[in-house]
C-alpha cells in the first residue's frame, strides 16, 4: 500500500507541475512561428551565419532525408554553405500547421517548398515540396532555438513511382513471363518484348526473332520457374528490372535446373511495358 501512496504523490506533483507550466500560451506560439519565418528568409539569402547565430542551439541536431544527422552547429553551417555553393538561387516558402508548447519547450510541424537551381550545367531545377517537424527550447534571454529537426520529401525516391502500381506492374510482367517458360508460350513472350528486343545470356547474343526460336526448341522439360529478389526501378516511360531467375527442369532424364542474375531494360509503348534488352548470367 506504502508503494501505492508513493505513486500517486508522483503522479500528484506531475500534475502540478505540468499545471504550473504555461501551454500553448499565444505569444510562445506566434514567437516559434516567427522564427519560422526567418528561418525562411536567411535559406534565401544563403546565410548560413543566421542559423548557427540565431536559429540553432549549440548541440542541435539536423536530420536530413536519406543522410546521415549532422550534429552541432558548425557541422550544420558547413553542411548549409555546402548547399548554397551548389545553388545558384534558393526559393524556400515554410508553412506551420501545428505549434504546441509547454513552458519552455515547444514542438512545431508543417510543410514546405524549396526550390533551387544547381550552378553545374545541365541539371534540372530542383523543386522539392515536403514535410517537417521540430522542437524548441526557451533561451535565457526569452528568444528560443531549435533542438532537433527533421524533414522529408513528398516526391517518391528517384525511380520509384508515387503508388507503385507501375513497379507492380512489371513484377507482374516478369511472374507471367516466367510462367510462359514453363508452358514454352512463345505466344506470351511474344507480347513482353519489344521488336528491337536483344537478349545477352551467358556471352551470347539473341535477336527476338533468335530468342523465341531458341525458347521453343529447348529440349528441357521445364516443371517451374520464378523469380526472386526483384527491384524495379522506373523513370517516366523507361524502367529497370533485376532479380533472381529460378528454374527447375530436366533434360533426357538429368537434372539441368539453373539460377541466373539478370537485368532487364524496360519501355513503355501504348500504355504496356515491354522489353528492349536483358542482361543474364547464371549464378555460381
Amino acid at each position: 500500500m506504502k508503494n501505492v501512496y508513493v505513486v500517486f504523490l508522483c503522479a500528484l506533483l506531475l500534475l502540478c507541475s505540468a499545471c504550473s507550466q504555461k501551454v500553448n500560451d499565444p505569444t510562445d506560439v506566434q514567437a516559434i512561428k516567427n522564427l519560422l519565418s526567418e528561418y525562411a528568409k536567411a535559406e534565401n539569402a544563403n546565410d548560413a551565419n543566421w542559423f548557427t547565430s540565431k536559429c540553432y542551439m549549440a548541440d542541435a541536431v539536423r536530420m536530413p532525408p536519406n543522410a546521415a544527422q549532422i550534429a552541432g552547429k558548425e557541422a550544420i553551417a558547413k553542411q548549409l554553405e555546402a548547399t548554397y555553393a551548389g545553388n545558384t538561387a534558393i526559393n524556400m516558402e515554410i508553412a506551420a500547421d501545428a505549434v504546441l508548447t509547454s513552458g519552455d519547450l515547444a514542438i512545431a510541424r508543417g510543410s514546405f517548398t524549396w526550390k533551387g537551381t544547381p550552378k553545374a550545367g545541365g541539371l534540372p531545377e530542383i523543386n522539392d515540396p515536403g514535410k517537417w517537424a521540430a522542437a524548441y527550447h526557451r533561451q535565457p534571454d526569452g528568444s528560443w532555438k531549435c533542438i532537433f529537426d527533421i524533414w522529408n520529401g513528398d516526391k517518391p525516391y528517384p525511380g520509384a513511382t508515387a503508388d507503385g502500381a507501375e513497379e507492380e506492374a512489371l513484377y507482374q510482367l516478369e511472374r507471367d513471363w516466367a510462367a510462359a517458360d514453363v508452358k514454352k508460350d512463345t505466344a506470351a513472350v511474344d507480347k513482353f518484348l519489344a521488336k528491337e528486343f536483344v537478349s545477352n545470356y551467358n556471352g551470347r547474343t539473341l535477336n527476338k526473332t533468335q530468342f523465341l526460336s531458341e525458347m521453343k526448341r529447348n529440349p528441357a522439360k521445364i516443371e517451374s520457374a520464378g523469380n526472386s529478389d526483384m527491384i524495379a526501378m522506373v523513370f517516366g516511360d523507361t524502367a529497370v528490372v533485376h532479380g533472381m531467375y529460378t528454374e527447375k527442369s530436366m533434360t533426357g532424364g538429368k537434372d539441368t535446373s539453373l539460377r541466373g542474375r539478370y537485368t532487364e531494360v524496360y519501355a513503355k509503348r501504348d500504355g504496356r511495358w515491354q522489353c528492349m534488352t536483358q542482361y543474364a548470367t547464371l549464378a555460381r
